[in-house]
């Protein structure tokens, strides 16, 4: 997965468990973007910036979103 470069985004009140198996790999990829673009980066942003890739990126979900005009559409998400 290629992301783009990093966006930071203001705390938000959304909280959750993640395995630890998971937050070890997180971590080390965040050491792998750093390593790799010369650009920290924190977890929390890396997971936001990921996930958004994810939905930005799903055809199948875009597609019902203007099928169902479920929110905005294929473009970029915005908060």
């Amino acid at each position: 997965m290629k992301l783009k470069p990093v966006q930071t985004y203001p705390d938000a009140a959304l909280k959750g468990r993640v395995p630890g198996e998971l937050h070890a790999a997180l971590t080390a990829y965040t050491s792998y973007y750093h390593e790799t673009t010369g650009q920290p980066i924190e977890v929390w942003s890396l997971v936001v910036q990921m996930l958004q890739r994810f939905v930005e990126t799903d055809r199948e979900f875009q597609t019902w979103r203007r099928r169902t005009q479920n929110g905005p559409g294929p473009g970029p998400l915005t908060s």
